[in-house]
């Protein structure tokens, strides 16, 4: 069964979904711990030879927050969002949403995906990309599920409804796939690098993007990433992971205000944050 919090969605203008956005934990106060990495551990066998991806990681997500996964190539951050995801199972540990096996809150679709690809069917329309969860699933937009016309106005695509994917350009198509990952109201959203192929400026401007998108929708958030600056930006809170086999090497808070603005970024605070990441990134190497 969904949770309470798929009838209590801040409607989107024009969306199925009633009701005012759940808040967010106060500062200070108890967490609402929502998502759990318990001393998860992912071993492969390539060749015949065990290769350790993660060894030993936990971290929690509490309700409506945003986090940031940051780490060198190779440390296992796409690997721990499949974890998440029922994508890949764990060799050792465990993981709950709200107390659920992810493969349970898979088969209740509250677990929104989106790839480094944007992955659009390129003989369907924008609208029908959008669409293609409800089909799979059998269901039509109603009550506690996003129409595809909202989340088109939400990501701010409302003239490209007949477009096909190959006239839109790299960012316009990763708003599309974030908009495909929310068309089912997931109560997690899990991004792997969305904004990695784009240059400089779209990616920033993809920043404020996302962050307006889950101001409205309130998501639980977790991003990978291979950016300090994009990480701090973005997150109440970063999980620095070491290089292979990947350790969570230091949690990093982000007690930045909300909402962020450029401004934000020429802070000293924001400096200190991004240097924090760094040094933890360092220490985080393979020693010569």
């Amino acid at each position: 069964m969904r949770s309470a919090r798929s009838s209590g969605l801040r409607a989107i203008p024009g969306g199925a979904a009633a009701g005012t956005a759940p808040a967010r934990p106060a500062p200070g106060g108890p967490a609402q711990e929502f998502v759990k990495v318990d001393r998860v551990g992912m071993r492969f066998d390539i060749g015949g030879k065990a290769f350790t991806a993660l060894d030993d990681v936990s971290l929690t997500l509490e309700r409506g927050s945003f986090a940031a996964i940051i780490g060198p190539s190779g440390c296992g951050k796409s690997t721990l969002l499949r974890l998440i995801a029922d994508i890949l199972q764990p060799t050792a540990g465990s993981i709950s949403i709200e107390g659920l096996p992810p493969a349970q809150a898979r088969a209740d679709r509250r677990i929104g995906f989106v790839f480094q690809e944007a992955t659009l069917l390129p003989w369907r329309t924008v609208i029908d990309n959008i669409a293609l969860p409800l089909e799979i699933v059998g269901a039509r937009p109603g009550a506690g599920i996003y129409s595809p016309q909202s989340l088109l106005r939400l990501v701010g695509l409302e003239g490209f409804a007949q477009a096909l994917p190959q006239q839109l350009s790299g960012g316009m198509q990763q708003r599309v796939a974030i908009a495909r990952a929310l068309v089912l109201q997931p109560d997690v959203l899990l991004m792997d690098e969305p904004f990695g192929a784009l240059d400089e400026i779209t990616r920033q401007k993809m920043n404020f993007e996302l962050l307006r998108i889950w101001e409205e929708t309130r998501t639980t958030a977790l991003l990978v990433t291979h950016s300090i600056a994009e990480a701090v930006f973005m997150s109440d809170r970063v999980y620095v992971m070491s290089a292979r086999p990947g350790r969570l090497e230091q949690v990093v808070p982000v007690d930045l205000p909300r909402p962020r603005t450029a401004a934000h970024m020429r802070t000293p605070g924001f400096a200190e944050l991004v240097n924090t990441i760094r040094d933890a990134l360092l220490r985080g190497e393979p020693q010569a």
